[in-house]
């Protein structure tokens, strides 16, 4: 008797790789990996319980991404917040961003729901210029775009926020608060 094929699709395999930027990625965000801190692959490969291969790999996407910084035989370390950085790339995001919007009617309704619902939550934040809210948009706007099914659009667009919600804390960053107002507003009523 042949070996009956399994009636679910496979789900993608997740590597190793995509794995480790993801961690080394979120505690960039989030500060546990502060700006200009220096990387040492022995810390990392303990910390993240992988080897070198794997953390190589996630800190050569993060710099392809200008999160992190590196210098031949010299240093490897998180890059210094840049408010220039962040005007760039809030710029093309803004972009991305708007023609997700304009896409959102091929978006599934769940996903569309709940990025309108977390816009609408995070337009009183929006209107005091917190930029905790700020980044959140950025995240319920990216979440609606990883739906849309375009692959390459959705990595470009995870590589630009990244980018963006990293640099957003520089002091010299100018946030468009009208523009992410408007964004919150159009995402609210997708």
């Amino acid at each position: 008797m042949p070996v009956p094929k399994p009636s679910a699709t496979a789900t993608p395999r997740t590597l190793l790789r995509d794995v480790v930027y993801s961690r080394m990625l979120n505690a960039i965000q989030d500060g546990t990996l502060e700006p200009g801190e220096r990387l040492n692959d022995e810390q990392l490969t303990a910390w993240l319980g992988v080897s070198r291969t794997p953390v190589r790999e996630a800190i050569a996407r993060l710099e392809s991404e200008g999160l992190v910084e590196m210098a031949a035989n010299r240093y490897t370390r998180i890059a210094s917040l840049s408010g220039p950085a962040h005007d760039e790339a809030a710029a093309l995001l803004d972009a991305l961003h708007a023609r997700a919007i304009q896409s959102a009617g091929a978006v599934p309704a769940s996903a569309r729901l709940a990025a309108a619902t977390t816009a609408r939550e995070l337009q009183g934040g929006l209107a005091a210029h917190d930029v905790a809210a700020y980044r959140a948009l950025l995240e319920a706007t990216g979440t609606l775009v990883a739906t849309i099914g375009n692959a390459l659009y959705a990595a470009t667009e995870r590589a630009v926020r990244g980018r963006v919600i990293f640099h957003a804390a520089a002091d010299d960053a100018v946030i468009d608060w009208d523009g992410a107002a408007k964004t919150a507003t159009a995402l609210a009523s997708v």
